[in-house]
């Protein structure tokens, strides 16, 4: 049930979400000072009710109810090809990376320095979204572009 409330919620644009949440935080807010000041509720009854309103909207946040960055995070994950094209270089990168190559032999291969070889597997891994080389060759795989 609360999956459905949750996924049906997570289809409402951000900013209305967020107006609705304010609006509701408001008249919880209100009716709590009306009676605090009726002196129905006394001060540590209301400070408490706050602030665990707001424990819960940090809560919220953490398990990302609010947050466009987990479908963002997903879409990319179930995508096939990679963030940015690949140069014909990084291509090259990939397949040395294939045949177990140090950064040394990719250097001596492609008349490259180390360090011009680690900034562009950098680049590589940034593209492809992985952090190092057994994981980009196994996405170069996953994607067919080695």
């Amino acid at each position: 049930m609360l999956k459905r409330i949750f996924s049906f919620l997570k289809q409402i644009p951000l900013a209305l979400r967020y107006g609705v949440l304010l609006a509701v935080a408001l008249i919880i807010v209100k009716t709590l000072e009306y009676q605090l000041f009726s002196y129905r509720l006394n001060m540590e009854l209301y400070t408490g009710l706050i602030a665990a309103f707001f424990m819960l909207i940090g809560l919220a946040f953490s398990l990302g109810w609010f947050s466009m960055q987990s479908k963002r995070q997903k879409r990319d994950a179930d995508s096939n090809t990679p963030k940015e094209a690949l140069t014909a270089k990084e291509i090259k990168l990939l397949q040395g990376l294939e045949n177990g190559l140090t950064n040394q032999q990719l250097a001596d291969t492609h008349c490259l320095s180390v360090n011009t070889i680690k900034t562009h597997l950098k680049s590589l891994y940034r593209k492809l979204d992985v952090s190092n080389r057994s994981e980009a060759v196994a996405k170069a795989k996953k994607w067919a572009l080695i």
